[in-house]
C-alpha cells in the first residue's frame, strides 16, 4: 500500500530571519480504506513545556535533510522570499564567478552562514568529502548547511577543526549582522587567521552602509595581506545601489 502525504499550511513556524523550524505535529490517519496518511503538523499545545520529545523533536531528527529543504522551499513559499536576491550584481558574481573558482582551486573551504539562499553552493564542491563545510550558530538554520555542517560561533571553529585547517574561508554578510562592534570583529579575524592554513585564502564580504571600513582601521593588517594573483581586484565593490563589497586576503605568515 502506497501512502500519500498532505503538507498543513502550518507545517512550520518562523524561527529566525533567514529560517525556518518544523512546529509540534502528529500523524493523522485518513478515513479507512483510502490507504493514505495525512501528516498534519501544526501548533499543538499540549506538547508545550514537555519533558518528553514531541511530534515535532522526533520529526526534524527523522525527516531527511532534502525533504525538510523541499517542504521549506516549496510549500512554504520560502524560495519566494529570497529569489530577489539572486537578481543583485554582488549574489551572481558570488554564485557565477567566486565559488565555482573555488570549487576549482580550493581543497577546503569553509562557508560561514547558512540560509535559504545558501544551500546549492554545496553542489558546486564535488572534489572530495572534505571540500566543502558550512558552520552557523543556529541549529534551526542546519537544514541549509552542507553535509559537513558545524552549529557553532565562528568564534569557536577551533574545538572542530585543528588551527590551519582550511585552505580558504569565505565570510560574507557576517560583520554587520551579528558581529557588529570593532572589539568582536578584531577577535573574529584573528579566529579566522588561526583557521587557515599558511597563505590561505580569505573572502570577506561586506556593505558600506553597515560598517566602517576595517581595512582602513587596520584590522587586518596584522593577519592578512591583500590577495594577488586572482581573478579579480582585491576589493571588488559593486555600483549603487548595491552596497556589497568583497575584500580577497592571503594569510601573513606568523
Amino acid at each position: 500500500m502506497h501512502s500519500a502525504y498532505q503538507i498543513s499550511e502550518q507545517i512550520l513556524k518562523l524561527a529566525t530571519c533567514s529560517s525556518l523550524v518544523l512546529s509540534n505535529c502528529q500523524l493523522i490517519p485518513r478515513l479507512p480504506g483510502k490507504g493514505r496518511v495525512l501528516l498534519a503538523l501544526e501548533e499543538r499545545p499540549e506538547h508545550k513545556g514537555c519533558a518528553m520529545p514531541s511530534p515535532s523533536q522526533i520529526a526534524k531528527k527523522l525527516l531527511p535533510k532534502q525533504v525538510k529543504r523541499f517542504i521549506l522551499l516549496n510549500f512554504l513559499g520560502v524560495r519566494r522570499r529570497y529569489d530577489h536576491l539572486r537578481s543583485h550584481p554582488s549574489r551572481r558574481f558570488l554564485e557565477h564567478e567566486i565559488l565555482p573558482w573555488l570549487a576549482r582551486h580550493q581543497a577546503r573551504v569553509l562557508f560561514v552562514g547558512t540560509g535559504p539562499y545558501t544551500w546549492q553552493f554545496e553542489r558546486l564542491f564535488r572534489r572530495s568529502r572534505d571540500q566543502y563545510t558550512t558552520i552557523d550558530p543556529e541549529s534551526a538554520t542546519a537544514v541549509w548547511g552542507a553535509r559537513n555542517h558545524i552549529v557553532a560561533p565562528i568564534q569557536q571553529i577551533e574545538r572542530f577543526r585543528p588551527k590551519g585547517y582550511f585552505d580558504c574561508i569565505v565570510f560574507n554578510g557576517v560583520f554587520g549582522f551579528g558581529i557588529d562592534d570593532l572589539d568582536s570583529q578584531r577577535e573574529t579575524i584573528k579566529v579566522l587567521h588561526e583557521a587557515l592554513a599558511p597563505g590561505g585564502l580569505l573572502l570577506v564580504g561586506w556593505n558600506t552602509n553597515l560598517l566602517p571600513d576595517l581595512e582602513a582601521l587596520g584590522l587586518f593588517r596584522p593577519y592578512f595581506d591583500d590577495a594577488e594573483g586572482l581573478p579579480w581586484p582585491h576589493r571588488t565593490p559593486f555600483g549603487l545601489p548595491e552596497t556589497h563589497v568583497y575584500d580577497f586576503y592571503r594569510k601573513r605568515p606568523q
